[in-house]
């Protein structure tokens, strides 16, 4: 009798000795799957707040780069009513759209005299403001565009507008054109791209083709090119 008590006595004592240490174990099991939580909130923290500081800074760049694109594209507005001028600088792009009717012959790439004065009378305003001291340090570059319309192959208006904006640069550069002030950092950043058909004019859901054939000046911001996607995307919203 005493013996099967000592067993039973026996067994609950070892049992008791058991849970005691399953509970610590447990206890520090919790306290360390408490502390990888711990660690990982505050290391998403750290990294929301990296996030945060990112979008801020980037947000304050957009906003120079905004306020410097507008401030360059009232000077030239200001520039050229000042000057007499008639030209139409988009206030979003800062753009000048020529019509290509205007500039050459029907399916030619030879600069009309009269687009020739015209360009003697812009390019000069153009290029003071652009590389004013405020300013040149954040111009990236100047470009001459051309586009078409969407008649003919992709190929041969891709041709048609690259030589028409050609045309364009070289005569602006040449010694035709004449000199002026700044024509030399012009000639450092200024470029000819065709576009071909690809950026059409759409007008009430269909392309208006006199529109479509043209010819832009525009000026590119120096930017990052993760900064450039974006106001890209700005650009695009707006218009």
């Amino acid at each position: 009798m005493k013996s099967k008590y000592h067993r039973l006595f026996a067994s609950g004592t070892k049992e008791g000795k058991f849970w005691p240490a399953f509970t610590d174990i447990l206890a520090t099991l919790l306290l360390v799957i408490l502390l990888i939580l711990v660690t990982l909130l505050f290391t998403k923290q750290v990294e929301i707040s990296d996030k945060e500081g990112k979008i801020e800074a980037q947000e304050q760049q957009i906003e120079a780069l905004i306020g410097f694109r507008e401030g360059v594209i009232d000077d030239l507005s200001a520039a050229f009513r000042e000057q007499g001028v008639e030209v139409e600088v988009d206030p979003n792009s800062g753009a000048i759209k020529f019509d290509s009717d205007l500039l050459f012959d029907y399916d030619k790439a030879v600069l009309r005299p009269e687009f020739k004065q015209q360009l003697q009378n812009i390019i000069p305003i153009y290029a003071s403001v652009l590389f004013h001291e405020e300013n040149r340090e954040m111009v990236d570059s100047i470009i001459i565009e051309g586009h078409t319309d969407s008649d003919g192959s992709y190929m041969y208006n891709l041709e048609l507008s690259q030589q028409r904006a050609f045309s364009i640069v070289s005569y602006i550069l040449s010694d035709e054109f004449g000199d002026f002030p700044n024509k030399e950092a012009l000639r450092q950043k200024i470029a000819a791209i065709g576009r071909s058909e690809s950026e059409p004019i759409i007008e009430n859901g269909s392309e208006n083709k006199s529109k479509s054939r043209r010819v832009e000046l525009k000026f590119r911001i120096a930017m990052s090119e993760e900064m450039e996607n974006v106001f890209k995307d700005i650009s695009k919203e707006e218009q």
